[in-house]
């Protein structure tokens, strides 16, 4: 019969998964280096598999080890939570300030309805929104200057960082009421031969609606850059530009200001709006119950 193993090996083996890296598992649970690497032998000796190997950069998981990390990560979070039970988070009574790092998007799509909630559920907590430039702040998530960060263009998301998909939404094609392009058909064409308005939070032009037209390779006459994805509503009002952005923006622009929207008369690929946020903040309870009242908000929108 197989010897019973130590079960604290499993919360060393949960972290490794996330950092892929001995060092920072040592520091993350506050043991040498040389600890973590006799646990790590420990594992392997008992399922008889290397369980993490070396790599280029870092540490890999096998075969074995991936099949085992559904159960180990479940088996610690389980842990976890039989450890909060005496100490049941009361979102009334708590207090705090929550920052997070997003776009203006984020914030007309579910700041609203957010706060009116919090209100009622956790009249003590703050929310503080700060403005992201377009790739992940991995340094301000990792010291705590952020909690959290929202968007929907990160990617290649680093060690000791977890995320969840809050929503997916489709791109619309929006301009004023009364705008010669709402006159008939939006056909490719007359698409690209109005002139356009662009989100852009770093300040370039790059247009990701080139397409080649009957062999003929067409792109957007793009005139006027915005860092602001709320901002533009006024512009779109008052002028003749056209923009392409996510829907649900668009539809908060239409509440107030005079704009049609119609479907793009392109192919564009869905955008996700996915919530990141580091393994410093990853079990603190007020973090944990934020996480899920934000997806439930956004989950109301879509």
């Amino acid at each position: 019969m197989r010897p019973q193993i130590d079960t604290n090996l499993y919360f060393i083996a949960e972290s490794l998964f996330r950092t892929l890296n001995v060092s920072k598992t040592a520091k993350e649970m506050n043991l040498s280096q040389s600890a973590v690497s006799h646990a790590l032998a420990k594992l392997r000796l008992h399922y008889k598999d290397e369980l993490f190997v070396r790599v280029s950069k870092g540490m890999a998981a096998t075969t074995l080890a991936k099949e085992l990390q559904p159960s180990i990560e479940a088996f610690t979070q389980q842990a976890w939570n039989l450890g909060q039970v005496k100490e049941k988070f009361n979102a009334k009574t708590a207090k705090g300030r929550i920052t997070l790092t997003t776009t203006d998007l984020v914030e007309v799509a579910i700041m609203p309805s957010l706060l009116k909630r919090l209100k009622k559920e956790a009249p003590g907590i703050q929310i503080s929104l700060r403005p992201t430039g377009g790739e992940l702040p991995k340094a301000d998530l990792e010291n705590g200057t952020y909690d959290f960060a929202i968007a929907g263009f990160y990617k290649n998301l680093p060690e000791g960082f977890y995320q969840t998909k809050l929503a997916e939404d489709t791109f619309s094609t929006a301009f004023r009421k009364g705008h010669p392009l709402g006159s008939g058909p939006i056909n490719i064409n007359r698409f690209y031969e109005c002139e356009h308005a662009l989100i852009t939070l770093q300040g370039d032009f790059k247009d990701n609606l080139q397409r080649t037209v009957n062999g003929k390779k067409k792109a957007r006459n793009i005139v006027f850059g915005s860092y602001s994805f709320t901002g533009l509503a006024w512009t779109l009002a008052q002028t003749d530009l056209v923009l392409t952005a996510p829907t649900i923006l668009l539809k908060k622009y239409q509440e107030y200001f005079p704009i049609q929207i119609h479907k793009t008369p392109l192919e564009v690929p869905k955008i996700e709006l996915r919530m990141v946020w580091h393994n410093l903040t990853h079990k603190d309870p007020l973090k944990a119950w934020f996480r899920e009242i934000v997806k439930e908000e956004i989950e109301k929108l879509f």
